[in-house]
């Protein structure tokens, strides 16, 4: 099994749901994770191979309204300095 697939059927485990790019939708809307050093969170909208390598999109909402939203990509060598809330 090549690596791409075992991330796949890695997240798949997680709860992940592989969509038609070959990506992985998280189908829960509340799997936060929080930046250790800022305590900022952000809900995990997808996880995707970008370059061989198993990366995590992420939003949170800013302004004085919460009303805009802001998308970050994490990648392998970040994971640490995420964790679960």
């Amino acid at each position: 099994m090549s690596n791409k697939n075992l991330y796949i059927e890695s997240l798949r485990a997680l709860g992940g749901k592989k969509n038609k790019n070959n990506e992985i939708d998280f189908i829960t809307s509340d799997l936060l994770i929080r930046h250790k050093s800022t305590r900022i969170e952000y809900t995990v909208l997808k996880a995707i191979i970008k370059d061989g390598k198993p990366c995590v999109i992420a939003y949170r909402y800013y302004g004085p309204k919460f009303n805009k939203k802001m998308h970050v990509l994490i990648t392998p060598d970040e994971f640490d300095s995420y964790e679960p809330v």
